[in-house]
């Protein structure tokens, strides 16, 4: 069992609920509302990508404006609170990337929830044409991982 198929399942042993990762290696989980997919490098020991939904282009197409903002937003990182704000086909995700040696179920959980939070708070300011940026939570253990 590599350390990420651990740490799913004991991610949801926490939960209360069985958790493990589908034949393709994805983990699937809801947080606060928003899917989350979880999926590890090759080895399952290096590393953890998280990724969600932010928004889905409606049938025209994202705006100018709400792609404009969407880069604007991941320009250095802060108002994505260091996490990545991509396109990807007709979606905008946010994604996050974590070692998974620096990890346990609790502060896998407690990732998942700052993920989850962020996205909700930029999917809305992305709602509302002329809204300020968010004021998103600060993680210092994440921002420290940037620093090293």
């Amino acid at each position: 069992m590599s350390t990420y198929e651990r740490l799913v399942s004991e991610l949801g042993d926490g939960l209360g609920f069985p958790l493990a990762p589908d034949s393709s290696g994805s983990t699937e989980i809801f947080v606060e509302g928003r899917a989350l997919i979880l999926r590890a490098d090759e080895t399952g020991e290096r590393e953890l990508l998280v990724f969600t939904a932010v928004a889905s282009a409606p049938d025209n197409g994202f705006s100018t404006d709400v792609l404009k903002r969407a880069l604007a937003m991941n320009l250095f990182g802060r108002e994505v609170v260091g996490h990545h704000l991509g396109l990807f086909a007709d979606m905008l995700l946010l994604s996050s990337t974590l070692s998974i040696a620096d990890l346990d179920a609790e502060g896998l959980a407690d990732r998942l929830i700052l993920l989850a939070r962020i996205a909700g708070q930029i999917a809305d300011s992305l709602a509302t044409p002329d809204s300020e940026p968010a004021e998103l939570p600060f993680d210092p253990k994440f921002m420290s991982g940037l620093l090293v």
